[in-house]
């Protein structure tokens, strides 16, 4: 289970920040699409009622021009600026001489992210993924770690008794108290254990 736990978390985690990115990407294209709407509405209504300069009510969001085939020319009030062409999106509609042009501003990165301070509830459901996922990879760490200090804990010391042997071999050697017989039986007894400690046969 503890092994499963953590690929589990970060999934998951995965998973619930996608999901507050997809969030925030429907808030905002239903946003645009319903200000495109009330926009398109208005230049009908306008129409209907004769005007021929029509006020909109989200005038940054979309522009509209009809040009009848007797040269009148219906638009909207914002088709003079102060907005810039290279923001929109342009496409027209021509039938019996009337010609029909429609402006929709493009799709921008910054007014996305702006949802998320909008709407704090899609940053927050990205946050918990976030923090789902980086707690997955933490217990990952973590279950690996204690793994490599019990395989240098094992090493070290067999290293410093490794070191110890050697040294006392030296002393062996270098020492005329302990009798001969003695003394070579123990140099061979320590020669044997430092031989296999090293891999040697």
């Amino acid at each position: 289970m503890g092994k499963a736990l953590s690929p589990l978390l970060m999934v998951l985690g995965t998973l619930i920040f996608f999901a507050g990115q997809w969030i925030a990407f429907e808030i905002y294209v239903n946003t645009k699409l319903s200000r495109i709407g009330e926009n398109l509405s208005q230049f009908v209504h306008g129409l209907y009622s004769g005007d021929t300069l029509i006020k909109l009510n989200k005038e940054d969001e979309s522009i509209f021009i009809l040009r009848t085939a007797g040269g009148k020319v219906i638009t909207t009030n914002n088709a003079m600026g102060p907005l810039r062409a290279e923001d929109f999106i342009g496409t027209g509609y021509s039938k019996g001489g009337d010609h029909v042009y429609t402006y929709i501003k493009r799709v921008s990165f910054s007014e996305y992210l702006n949802v998320f301070l909008e709407k704090p509830f899609a940053l927050g459901v990205s946050i918990s993924g976030l923090i789902l996922f980086l707690s997955g990879l933490a217990l990952l760490f973590k279950r690996d770690k204690p793994i490599e200090q019990k395989e240098s804990s094992e090493i070290l010391p067999q290293e410093d008794i490794l070191r110890r042997l050697k040294a006392l071999r030296v002393t062996f050697a270098m020492s005329g108290i302990i009798p001969k017989e003695s003394l070579s039986e123990a140099k061979k007894i320590l020669d044997d254990i430092i031989k296999r400690m090293e891999g040697k046969t």
